[in-house]
Order: structure tokens, then sequence, then C-alpha cells
């Protein structure tokens, strides 16, 4: 009997392997380009709900005892990247990622990435004389197989898992043709949604001049919107200036300006950008909460390049109070909103700024999500008292009102106009 307890006693002080999984946790590193205002585990709750995830941004997530899961990351442009069967025991870390050689696992075993990075290694591998059977994107026996042996021949660990060595090795080996780089599930097409490289129209004379010897001349890739909130002070979105080397604002005039970062906080997405200090009047914040029904109106430059170099004025309401799965530090609105419309102020009848517009719900991709269901204006803003604590955290003092009076939609956009500017980002 004695004999006994002690076996029990031994085998509750050891932890069984299915324990130890449970007590560890996995880093998902968000590599996309975009910012994330959606992780979903599972199909449960989202692990980032009243904060986003920047890029280059990580959240730990406890790992299962059977290490696997699905994994759903929603972009603020409105893409959605859902991974399942993803190993996390694989590795400490999971990016997601559009292109990200060398740099950990893509999504820890084969069967995470999109099968769109599925095909493109199947195609690699075909063309290096591997079999992995047709390129339909499924990462099927045939081509861990061939992933495997491709490995085996490079020198790498033979597990099938298509990490980031493994790939990195896969580009340097086949063909910029047969391997090409992973896309963003449901990017929006060039010209219609996200930020597009805009073509440079001014005369010859205004643009930058050509770069020293050995240096590279920078082009302007972006563009996006901001409003004054003080004195030298312009808030927009934090992926706005996501790798800028240069920020450009752009005053209703026509004056251009360098703006400088002050302040920015991945998680809310958002910047404060500095500069000269005859920017424009400060726009006044909204005191009272917002309700739903509330009339709204987006003032911002959507679509520059296709639609011109002129701000644009929408009209809607304010939907719910909450965003995406419930996200307290957002505001859902059924006034519409473009790329270029991102950091551009939601403003209520009153002339007062109750949001920082932010992301739009694409519907066809939602519609295809649903079996058909397709929604209709579902927009998102930055809700305006997390938009004041961040300003004030920053050293800045917003102007607050309480709104009583009601103007009409050409009024309010005479109140933003002379405070709002166009963002160019150039790298």
């Amino acid at each position: 009997m004695r004999s006994a307890s002690l076996a029990l006693a031994l085998a509750l002080a050891v932890p069984s392997p299915a324990a130890e999984a449970q007590e560890r946790s996995v880093r998902i590193v968000n590599r996309t380009g975009e910012t994330a205002i959606g992780l979903v585990v599972d199909g449960g709750r989202n692990v980032i709900a009243g904060r986003s995830l920047g890029t280059g941004g990580a959240v730990a997530i406890p790992v299962p005892a059977n290490c696997r899961a699905d994994l759903r990351l929603v972009l603020a442009s409105g893409a959605v990247l859902d991974w399942r069967g993803v190993d996390l025991c694989a590795a400490p870390e999971v990016f997601f990622t559009r292109s990200a050689p060398g740099q950990g696992p893509v999504a820890a075993g084969p069967a995470g990435p999109d099968p769109a990075l599925i095909a493109s290694v199947q195609r690699a591998l075909a063309s290096l004389g591997y079999d992995p059977g047709p390129p339909d994107g499924v990462a099927g026996p045939r081509t861990r197989e061939a992933l495997s042996a491709f490995q085996r021949d490079r020198g790498l660990i033979a597990n099938g898992t298509l990490d980031g060595a493994t790939l990195a090795a896969l580009r340097l080996a086949s063909t910029p043709s047969a391997l090409s780089g992973p896309q963003v599930a449901g990017r929006p097409p060039p010209g219609v949604e996200g930020p597009q490289p805009i073509p440079d129209e001014r005369p010859p004379a205004t643009r930058p001049a050509a770069p020293p010897p050995g240096e590279t001349a920078l082009r302007r890739t972006a563009t996006g919107t901001g409003f004054v909130v003080a004195e030298g002070r312009v808030l927009t979105n934090d992926h706005v200036t996501q790798g800028c080397a240069r920020m450009v604002g752009i005053l209703p005039g026509g004056r251009r300006v360098d703006l400088g970062i002050a302040a920015r906080d991945a998680s809310r997405d958002l910047a404060l950008l500095s500069g000269p200090r005859d920017l424009g009047p400060a726009l006044i914040f909204r005191a009272n909460p917002p309700r739903r029904g509330d009339e709204v109106v987006t003032y911002g430059f959507p679509l520059v390049g296709i639609l011109g170099n002129s701000p644009g004025l929408t009209t809607g309401e304010v939907s719910a109070l909450a965003g995406l799965r419930g996200d307290p530090n957002m505001l859902i609105t059924s006034a519409p909103v473009q790329s270029g419309n991102s950091g551009g102020p939601l403003l209520d009848r009153g002339g007062h700024v109750i949001g920082v517009v932010v992301a739009k719900l694409a519907a066809l991709r939602v519609a295809e999500r649903t079996g058909g269901d397709l929604p209709q204006n579902v927009n998102f803003a930055i809700q305006g008292s997390v938009v004041v604590d961040f300003l004030r955290r920053n050293g800045v003092t917003p102007r607050l009102a309480v709104t009583t009076q009601s103007l009409s939609a050409a009024e309010v956009g005479e109140i933003a106009h002379p405070s709002t500017l166009l963002l160019e980002c150039w790298r």
C-alpha cells in the first residue's frame, strides 16, 4: 500500500505533456504591414478587444493541450486572415505575414498559412523537381513529403513544416515567378481599397530634387487624412504613418509642410504629428457622449489620385457604440469612407469631433464568408473619449464643448475644412 501511495504521489508531481502544453504560451506576431483590430482563437472572444495590434506588435496566448488552434486575424482594412489547425507547440512565435522569409514560422505547420501561400510553395517545389501534387493550396501528405525531401536536401530539419528558414531556402532556390510572395487573404485590388502607390503628378519644378549620389530617392507611396487638435499638432491614425521616412501635410490652401511624429499609440492606432504653429484652428471635441442614431459627418481625402486631391464629405449615423466583437474603443457608423479617409475627423452635427475614422468593413469579403450576406455601410471610428485620453497623455489639452445645436452637413464641412490636412507618406 505504501509503494502504491508513493507511485501516486510521483505521478501527481510530474506534469503530463498535456499539462505542460496548457502552461505554455505562444506569441502571435502581426507582420502583415497593417494594423490588426481583432484576433480570435478557436472562434472565441477577441483577445485584443479594446485595443489594436500594430505591425510588429505581438500578443501572447495560451497553448491548448492538443497544440492546435484556429486563428483569425482581422485587419483595419477589413481583410480577414483565417489560418486553421496551426501547431502552436512548434515554435515560441507564430507570424501573420504577407512575406517573412527567415523570420520563424509563417504559421507553425503547413496547414497554417493561407491557401495562396501553399499553392505558391507547391509551384516552387514542382519547379525544383519535387512532387507536391497539384498547386491546389492544400497542404496534404504529398506536399508535406515533398517539403520534407526539399528540407533534407538543403540540410534543414526535415519535418514538412513551412517555417521561415524553409521559405527563405525556397525563395533562393526557385525562380521569382515560381514562388510569389503570399498575399493577405482578401487584400483589396489596386486603386479600390487600402493605401496604394500614388503617381507624382506635380510639375517637375515642384518635385523633390534628385538625391545626392549613394542616397535612395523617396517616393510618395500612400496618403491619409489628419486634423489639427492644438497649435502645431495634427492627429491621425498610426497606420497612416507606419514605415514613412517623411510625412508631408498639405494645408487647405495648398501649402506643404513637413511633419514629425510627436507620439504614437499602435494599440489604439493613433499618432500625434508636430509641425508649424500656423497649421489652422484646432477642432473641438464633443464633451457629451455620442448616442446611437446621432447624425455624423466625415471629412477627408478619399482615393487621392483617383478622385483628385480635393477633400470629400459624407454623412451617416452612429450605428453602434462599440466596434468589432464589442470593442468599446470603437464606434460603428453608416457614413461611407474609402482609402485615404483614415485619420480624418468624424464630426457630429454641432461640428464637434466624436471620433477618428480608422477602418471599413469590406462588404464583398464578408459576403464570401457568410454565404452571400452583404453588409452595408459598416465603418469604424475610434471613440472620441479614447482620442482625448491619448492627447492628454501626450501633453495636448483638447478643446471640449457640449453639442447643443444642429447644423447642416455643409456647415459642418465648413468648420472642418480649414483644420483638415491631406497627409502624404514618403518612403
